[in-house]
């Protein structure tokens, strides 16, 4: 057996959203998704081979270099589908089952998680999923991107189905669409003005459309060989000394 070579840190490259962070050095902002970089030199050789792009964020700890994901974004995301409607039942419920992390700490902001895939990276053969983790009221936005996404999916077995061939289509089986949507006002006083989350799919998404984003084989691959993983993941990521979910369900996340 090979000698385990020391790492710089044992923190997992995840995929985090930007609603607005400036480039340093480079005069814009950033309103999409981010990774950090040196974390995974396989995933590093991958977005560069892809064309992504670097950047430096900043962060309350100070600033980072990060590779800058192209929008909008195409996902596969890994879950078995989306249980709850609302965050809160999310987090009063162990839905570790279907593939997806939820806490609300105590006093803190709550935090959704996904397990994902990038077409870009698997093109370069990097088949490790990346997780996708929002905070606060980003949560809400991306909670509702997974269900206007499972919307188009429930369109797509219509359409199967009308062709006398029904079916039912997976989650990850079409890419879920992600981009940045139009500024809105968050905050207690709301006075932020921030990009959230959207799910970029158009209302009435066309056959052709939907065939772009249909999954290559190696997802289906990864789906049955880390499935128990990412369950796995799940239940740790909501371990329950972390959740404290209030009692009414229509209360906004904060």
């Amino acid at each position: 057996m090979p000698r385990i070579k020391p790492q710089e840190s044992s923190k997992r490259p995840g995929l985090s959203w930007s609603s607005g962070k400036e480039v340093i050095g480079q005069d814009r902002v950033h309103r999409g998704l981010f990774l950090d970089t040196g974390l995974d030199a396989a995933l590093d050789d991958a977005a560069e081979a892809a064309g992504w792009q670097r950047g430096d964020l900043p962060h309350m700890e100070g600033t980072r270099e990060h590779w800058l994901v192209p929008t909008p974004t195409p996902l596969f995301v890994l879950i078995d589908g989306v249980p709850f409607t609302k965050m809160a039942a999310l987090v009063r419920n162990d839905v570790s089952y279907a593939g997806i992390g939820v806490r609300w700490p105590q006093g803190q902001k709550s935090a959704l998680a996904v397990q994902v895939l990038h077409p870009d990276l698997l093109a370069q053969s990097y088949t490790t999923p990346l997780s996708l983790t929002v905070s606060g009221t980003s949560t809400d936005d991306l909670l509702q991107a997974l269900l206007t996404h499972d919307a188009v999916l429930t369109v797509c077995e219509a359409a199967a189905a009308a062709r006398g061939n029904p079916r039912v289509f997976e989650f990850w089986e079409i890419a879920l669409m992600l981009k940045a949507g139009d500024k809105v006002a968050r905050g207690s006083a709301q006075t932020s003005m921030i990009s959230p989350i959207i799910c970029a799919h158009p209302t009435k998404p066309s056959v052709d459309y939907l065939r772009t984003l249909l999954a290559p084989k190696v997802v289906g691959d990864v789906v049955t060989a880390q499935s128990a993983a990412i369950r796995s993941w799940a239940t740790e990521f909501a371990r329950p000394e972390f959740n404290r979910v209030r009692a009414d369900d229509e209360l906004a996340i904060p």
